[in-house]
Formats: structure tokens, C-alpha cells, sequence
């Protein structure tokens, strides 16, 4: 499919931001940081919300389908397709309200979760739900994927804090989604709670923490469980009996519902002390085992780190630095958190835990310990190998009751396919992030894939979880909506996708409609490069190719702070990032270039300033400089 010339030439005149349809904008924008890759149609950067609602009104009237995108940190491909980017991460950026007052903050689509935190901070407010990703996740993929944190057991999930948002629905309609309940949509969803109310609450996963599908049970409202210290009266939150409020709708929409001009969402008071309290266990599964006890002392946050990662961090300098925590060398700890207004009093509650491997009480102590948590992701992804870390299973929540039994059973099916994997993440949710190391450039590898997924698919269902927890359903996941829900409850998520978006064209192929998820890969069995002769050598690397498939896309490079990148932060071009140079060197390698591709890697690495920060920095390891 290309676009249709009218509507390019349509576009020209309503559009003051930038349009893209060059080859190399397309090779920046078809990979996100899961492990799929598909070239768009082109991109579109709106400078204005004007541009925004021209983009959607125009790709109505010409049935051409549309992707709305912030930074693309997205593990499950919903950042990715053969639609027309719209990235709202430029200059949609503006915090447009904080107020104290009501606890809340209006923001557009492109605004980064910490930059809003930093604002808020200010006013001893903070953004509940809290992401590893937030120095680079724009708040409009924070609520498209639902996401959470660490402080998940407090604060829930985004649907819990969005109070109401200006969007753009599938035929170009403009509507406000809040608590007065106007909406074109209303007629679906008030037969859908008439209709579906007791398959929802029959099908719907044990878990409340869970990004499967649309947020039915938001309608009724009803969850099955409630996170265990939830801050808020009701669960789920800001919602009554016989309202209308379709706003916690686009959490976990990924962009297929409506495109998010601005949202208004909760803010809550930021804890005035915290600490740290870290344990060491003989088995991650062990770790597990113990987090229900943990539980009872009311902790604010309960985080998984294996020793996979405690290795891996001492590999790279920027970490290294920051392991001085650790004592000796445990299979898994567990860092738990308590926050409150008396310092005395977490004190106490940290030595109830147990024979306790380190507490940290200042700030910088904290950081460097969550710096090691949140980096996860990225370094174990640093090992220069064919065979990596790849994240199809990584989003599953599991009644935390049956953690343990969860992990051993991972084990198990790692074993019987000659693989290990990390497992770490937010046990005190149940949401543990998975990752085999398979070589998917093998047809063994990509069946390992297929084979893996379909087993902790079951086991998950059996244990009343969900295969997607905050991380979204993208590709990855979308072929398990239905076996979750039921074809009942699928059937009503899509007359509510009908509805919003007649012509199928918001973000189309996604969720539901995902393609099988071992296809469209970035590395599959066909994958092949064709390299020049280098006066460097990269043998660590596995050769040339293998440094610049290095890099993973989850894009910590787009940070806004610290030493990586310094011109993506003057430019804040995709393609001055460290991983926009990477992915155009990808695009050099594995295809023919043309002029276009040729001469974009040239300016690009051109403005690489060699500093070493991304070989600093990056938690993968990538030196772009080299």
C-alpha cells in the first residue's frame, strides 16, 4: 500500500509540522523496541493540535490508516505499521494545567512522564503509576498501554488516573471522554454493560493487574481483585455505577480507539520519606515464595532482581559504579520499599522483614539501587551474542499467591527448550518481566518462539493471570485476547472498536487483530546482512553487524538528561539518537540502499560528537562512536 497523492498533496496544504516519506524516515520509524519490525506508510511530526486533527480528518476522507506514536519504547509492535506516523512527541509536548488543588494535571500527548513529575514535584504531586521508561515515555503511550510500575500495589494502573481527554475519533469527530458522558459511542457501551456484564465478570483474568484487551470491566464498573494497599476508596477508581465516563477506555487502547489530543489525569501526594530494605534469596522462585509474607507489612513497592542482571550491571561503567549495594553473590533479591511521613517508622518496618542484606535510607543510596532495577531491560540485553534476551513473555501478571509456583514452571519450560532466561520485575503485583535468550536468526530459535509463548500462555491462564499487565497487547499478545476473554467478550471489544473506528483505519492489525506474533520479526531465519570491510575490528561484537544490531530500541537514549545523546537532546531528531543512528546503519546492511538512506546515515553520523556517552550509558552497551 502507498499514499494516495491527493491526500500527500492535501496534507501539504494543512499541515505546517513535518511530512516524511522518504526511505530513511521510514527505516527510523518501522521498529520500535519489541522484537518486530514494519516500514510505515511515511511519517507526519505535528507542530500543532490543528496539524493532529488535519492528519486524522484527512486520513478519514481517503481511508488511509494512521498510527499515533510518541517515542516508541513500545515492547509489543502497537508503535509499528504500514499506517501513516503521527508523532506526537516533537512538539505536542506541553503540560498544560497542574492543579494543586484538585490533584490533577492537563497534558498533551508528546509530554514526557518525568518532565510531568518533575513539574508536579514542585507542588508535592506526582504521576501514581511509574514505568521505568518514564524519562522517555510520553504520557500518551503511557495511558495507550495502561501502564504501571513499581508502586502498582498503591497506585494501580493509568485507567485508575485518567479523569477525562479530548480525542479524535476513527472518522475525524471531535469529542471530550469524561464524566458528563457525551459521546456517539454511549448507545455501544450502554449495550455492552447491558449484554456482557456477567461474561465479563465471568472471562475477565484474576488479576487486577491487567492490559489485555479494552477495559470492559471499567464500564460495569467491576474488577476481580484490587491491588493490596490501593490509596483510593473504590476499585477501580473515578468511576460510579451509571456513569458515562469513557476516558479509562483508551488505557490499554494502543492508539485503536482514538487519537489523544490532550488528557486531564489524577495526580497524588509524593511520599515525604522512603526506604529501602534489600533481601537475598537461594532461588528466584524462592524470592517469589516470600513475597505474600512481605505483603502483610504494608510495603509501597516489592521489585525482583536476579543475579542475571546483578552480573550483567557490573559490565557496564555507568552501573558498575553503583553496585557497591550488593553483598556477596545471591541468586535473586528482593528491594523493598516503605514510604510514610515518619522516618522512624520505616526504619522499624524494614527490620521486621528479616535477616536484611542492605538498607539504604539516603536518596542516593535509593537511586543507585533503582537505577540497577529500572535498567533491567537493557542490560540483559548487553551480551554480544546471536542468541539475546527476547521479550514476547515478559508482560504476564499472576495472582501473587501463585508466584512462585509461576516462576518454577518458567523454569521448567525453559529447561525442556535448552534455554535460560531473566525473570525480575514487579513482584509485588505479580507481573514478572520474562525474557528467553533464543537466537531468532535460526528456524530453531523462531520455533523455540512459538513453542515457548503457547506453553506460558496456558500456564497463565491456568493460574488466573494475563499475558499482558502493562506492556500492552501489540502484536506479542494480541493473539491471546480471544482464548483469554472468550469469544463473547472479544465479540463486544470489537463492535466498541466499530464503533469508534467504522473504517478500521486507527492503528489497524493490533490487539485483536494481530498477526500470528512469530511473524514480521526484525530477526527472523531470513535475515541477512552484507557488511564492508572495517579497519576496526569488532570480534567482541560478533563483527560489524553485530554492533549495530546491538542496539535493542528501547531508546534510553532519548532522555532528555545525563551524557547520551547530546545531539538527539539539541535536535531531538529521531535520527541524532543513538538508536536512530543505529537503525539507519541497520538499514545500510540488510537492504540496497538508495541515495536517500546513504545520504541520511552520512548526516547522521556526521553529527555523532564521538563523546562515549552512549557506551557510558546505554545499558546495552552500544558505542556509537566505535
Amino acid at each position: 500500500m502507498s499514499l494516495n497523492p491527493d491526500f500527500i498533496h492535501e496534507l501539504h496544504k494543512q499541515f505546517t509540522g513535518d511530512i516524511r516519506l522518504d526511505s530513511a524516515a521510514k527505516i527510523l520509524y518501522s521498529t520500535d523496541a519489541s522484537i518486530y519490525q514494519i516500514e510505515p506508510l511515511g511519517v507526519a511530526i505535528p507542530k500543532t493540535q490543528d496539524d493532529l486533527q488535519s492528519a486524522v480528518e484527512l486520513a478519514a476522507k481517503y481511508k488511509i490508516p494512521i498510527l499515533p506514536r510518541g517515542t516508541g519504547s513500545s515492547l509489543s509492535g502497537q508503535a509499528i505499521g504500514e499506517a501513516l506516523i503521527l508523532d506526537c512527541s516533537r512538539w505536542l509536548d506541553s503540560i498544560l494545567n497542574i492543579d494543586p488543588e484538585t490533584r490533577t494535571a492537563t497534558v498533551e500527548p508528546g509530554v514526557v512522564l518525568s518532565t510531568l513529575n518533575s513539574a508536579s514535584a514542585q507542588l508535592g504531586l506526582t504521576f501514581g503509576p511509574d514505568p521505568a521508561s518514564a524519562e522517555r515515555a510520553t504520557m500518551g503511550g503511557v495511558i495507550a498501554n495502561n501502564a504501571t510500575g513499581a508502586h502498582s500495589i498503591l497506585y494501580g494502573m493509568s485507567a485508575d488516573h485518567i479523569i477525562s481527554a479530548d480525542v479524535i475519533l476513527g472518522d475525524g469527530t471531535l469529542e471530550k471522554w469524561d464524566s458528563d458522558g457525551k459521546s456517539k459511542l454511549i448507545p455501544i457501551v450502554d449495550l455492552i454493560r447491558k449484554n456482557y456484564e456477567d461474561d465479563i465478570k465471568q472471562n475477565y483474568p484474576k488479576t487486577w493487574r491487567n492490559s489485555a484487551g479494552y477495559r470492559l470491566n471499567y464500564l460495569l464498573p467491576w474488577s476481580p481483585s484490587a491491588p493490596p494497599h490501593w490509596v483510593g476508596e473504590n476499585y477501580p477508581a473515578n468511576l460510579k455505577p451509571h456513569t458515562w465516563n469513557l476516558a479509562p477506555l483508551l488505557a490499554g487502547s494502543e492508539g485503536t480507539l482514538a487519537v489523544i489530543r490532550r488528557a486531564t489525569v489524577n495526580l497524588v501526594p509524593k511520599p515525604k520519606h522512603t526506604i529501602l530494605g534489600v533481601l537475598s534469596y537461594r532461588s528466584i522462585a524462592d524470592a517469589c515464595d516470600d513475597v505474600p509474607r512481605l505483603l502483610n507489612f504494608k510495603p509501597s513497592a516489592i521489585e525482583l532482581i536476579p543475579q542475571m542482571i546483578l552480573h550483567l550491571a557490573r559490565s557496564v561503567p555507568a552501573y558498575a559504579r553503583q553496585m557497591g549495594w550488593i553483598v556477596g553473590d545471591p541468586s535473586a533479591v528482593l528491594v523493598v520499599e516503605f514510604s510514610g511521613d515518619q522516618p522512624s517508622a520505616l526504619k522499624e518496618a524494614v527490620r521486621r522483614l528479616g535477616d536484611v542484606l542492605t538498607v539504604a535510607e539516603s536518596l542516593e543510596d535509593q537511586s543507585r539501587i533503582w537505577n540497577i532495577r529500572k535498567m533491567g531491560l537493557g542490560l540483559m540485553d548487553s551480551r554480544p551474542q546471536t542468541a539475546r534476551p527476547v521479550a514476547f513473555i515478559e508482560d504476564c501478571a499472576i495472582p501473587v499467591e501463585r508466584l512462585g509456583e509461576f516462576v518454577r514452571e518458567i523454569e521448567r519450560i525453559f529447561s525442556t527448550h535448552d534455554t535460560e532466561g531473566g525473570i525480575y520485575a514487579h513482584a509485588s503485583g505479580g507481573c514478572l518481566h520474562i525474557r528467553p535468550i533464543l537466537n531468532l536468526q535460526t528456524k530453531e530459535g523462531v520455533r523455540a518462539l512459538r513453542s515457548i509463548s503457547n506453553q506460558v500462555f496456558a500456564l497463565t491462564l491456568k493460574l488466573g493471570g494475563s499475558m499482558s499487565s502493562e506492556h500492552g497487547d501489540g502484536i506479542t499478545s494480541g493473539e491471546w485476547i480471544e482464548q483469554t476473554f472468550g469469544k463473547d467478550v472479544t465479540n463486544a471489544m470489537r463492535m466498541l472498536k466499530h464503533a469508534a473506528d467504522p473504517e478500521n483505519l486507527l492503528n489497524p492489525n493490533k490487539m485483536f487483530d494481530a498477526p500470528p506474533m512469530d511473524r514480521q520479526l526484525r530477526f527472523g531465519e531470513d535475515y541477512q546482512v552484507k557488511v564492508w570491510n572495517s579497519t576496526l575490528h569488532f570480534n567482541y561484537e560478533r563483527g560489524l553487524a553485530g554492533a549495530v544490531e546491538h542496539c535493542n530500541g528501547q531508546g534510553v537514549c532519548l532522555k532528555s538528561n545525563g551524557v547520551m545523546c547530546p545531539s538527539y537532546q539539541a535536535t531531538r531528531e529521531e535520527q541524532n539518537s543513538t538508536r536512530g543512528r543505529a537503525n539507519l546503519l541497520r538499514g545500510l546492511i540488510t537492504r540496497n540502499p538508495n541515495d536517500e538512506v546513504t545520504e541520511a546515515v552520512a548526516q547522521a553520523l556526521d553529527l555523532c560528537l564521538a563523546c562515549k556517552g552512549c557506551k557510558a550509558e546505554c545499558p546495552s552497551g552500544v558505542d556509537m562512536a566505535k
